[in-house]
């Protein structure tokens, strides 16, 4: 199934192509273009050009010397080096620190939400995704992108018309089970289709894009991306369960007392139990905060 099959395409197309002309999307840098071209087609990518590739961009290299030197990495001695940070962190979470850095500071206009909520959340997220990916045995990197990118459609559309968002809240009520049709009757379309479309221009991997297009319905995707769909939900609901909303929606105070059945569906597929569910929640919540990348 296609991106352009899962929901109106020609809106959110628009919408895409009038934030790029207002110059409000979000930016990929080049050197993270290229970062994604070397790692995914070469298994032995060496820090050297890891160094020449993230040394591109100032503010990558900066951010990640930024990181080394955090709890997760220290060892008692700063680091100003590209190269003696790549080492430390080691070549296999260069990549998604990199993301990471880049996501935090990558929005241009403030939207009319709590832009530390909704970025605190997009961030535990990704290292929810990727704490179950090493679980379930499925690709890391690619996880932490799902996790990551999940809500940048919601970014999108409250740049777009800060007015219609306003009205989206208020009709969803704060409940993220309503916020797919809340943002329907608003916009025509939904922030999982914008998060894809734009994710489509950066040229992301398919998984990613599948799996962030349907993570309201995981049940939905293609057999061959519901693995990615379901887990992208379930670490969206991941970071609900651990109290940190997305600056516009939340579970359910029904949903918070007792899991939803979507829940539980979801961690049927993989064979997952609740305990060992929030287990990995909060292995992966302490992962972030020794990273320096969430609080």
């Amino acid at each position: 199934m296609s991106v352009a099959n899962a929901s109106k395409p020609n809106v959110s197309k628009v919408i895409l192509e009038r934030l790029k002309t207002l110059d409000d999307l979000p930016h990929f840098p080049d050197a993270l273009v290229k970062l994604e071209r070397s790692l995914s087609s070469n298994d032995n990518v060496q820090v050297e050009e890891m160094v020449q590739l993230i040394a591109q961009d100032p503010r990558l290299a900066a951010g990640l010397i930024g990181v080394v030197n955090t709890a997760k990495y220290t060892t008692g001695t700063q680091i100003s080096d590209l190269s003696e940070a790549i080492m430390r962190v080691g070549i296999n979470d260069v990549r998604v620190m990199a993301h990471a850095i880049n996501y935090k500071s990558s929005f241009k206009s403030k939207p009319p939400f709590s832009e530390k909520l909704y970025l605190q959340h997009a961030l535990l997220s990704a290292f929810v995704a990727q704490s179950l990916a090493r679980s379930l045995h499925i690709n890391v990197g690619e996880a932490f992108l799902c996790g990551l990118m999940h809500d940048i459609g919601i970014y999108l559309l409250a740049v777009e018309d800060r007015e219609g968002y306003l009205k989206v809240i208020e009709l969803a009520g704060e409940d993220v089970s309503k916020l797919i049709a809340a943002e329907n009757q608003v916009f025509g379309t939904q922030h999982a289709m914008m998060s894809a479309r734009l994710l489509q221009q950066w040229k992301f991997p398919q998984d990613v894009i599948m799996g962030v297009v349907h993570h309201h319905a995981p049940e939905k995707a293609d057999g061959q991306f519901q693995a990615y769909a379901y887990l992208t939900y379930l670490s969206e609901q991941a970071v609900f369960r651990l109290g940190v909303a997305n600056g516009v929606t939340d579970l359910s105070p029904e949903d918070r007392e007792q899991p939803s059945e979507a829940l539980f569906s979801a961690l049927e597929y993989f064979g997952l139990a609740l305990e060992t569910f929030d287990e990995l929640i909060q292995e992966a919540h302490e992962q972030a905060k020794n990273s320096g990348m969430a609080s």
